[in-house]
């Protein structure tokens, strides 16, 4: 397994709760990673990406929570296990706090830092993001690259993709 895993979650959907499965589809198109790097759609998959996660070093997940619409949140695995409060959505309620709450029981949780966008708490069917958190996008995507960045990351760009998939491209993406 590798070594960074960059977990993208959310349910495309619902319109802006797929935001971290839009980024993910737009990194892995834009950009060329080491083989010491596996960009994985989490979607809504919850607690079956437990081995993927226990298997890698360190993870990024990116992903949309109830907050202000378009601040970027970053904080540790950690942060949430001492008591970050964390805004979930619908989708995936079983929770990444709990997620990594269980894995931490068994003793097997790698680094971990989550990179999120504040998105509207109500939620809707619809394909592709609204245009306050598409406008905010390159901001998300700045402060994952400074995220991989730290850790010694730094991926190639392939693709002058500039923003996220439109709704039919990520269908067939996905």
């Amino acid at each position: 397994m590798s070594q960074t895993l960059l977990l993208g979650l959310g349910n495309i959907l619902y319109g802006d709760e797929g935001l971290g499965v839009q980024m993910l589809h737009h990194l892995r198109r834009k950009y060329r990673f080491s083989a010491e790097v596996a960009l994985r759609d989490g979607g809504v998959l919850g607690w079956s990406l437990i081995p993927e996660i226990v298997a890698a070093r360190r993870v990024i997940i990116i992903d949309a929570v109830a907050g202000e619409v378009g601040a970027i949140y970053r904080f540790t695995g950690r942060d949430l296990l001492s008591g970050k409060q964390y805004g979930k959505l619908s989708s995936h309620e079983w929770g990444v706090p709990e997620l990594l709450s269980a894995i931490e029981l068994h003793g097997d949780l790698p680094e971990v830092i989550i990179v999120a966008m504040g998105v509207s708490p109500i939620m809707q069917l619809s394909l592709g993001l609204s245009e306050p958190v598409r406008a905010r996008f390159r901001a998300l995507e700045q402060t994952l690259l400074a995220t991989l960045a730290g850790w010694g990351i730094a991926p190639q760009g392939v693709e002058s993709a500039t923003g996220p998939l439109e709704a039919e491209e990520l269908v067939r993406h996905a």
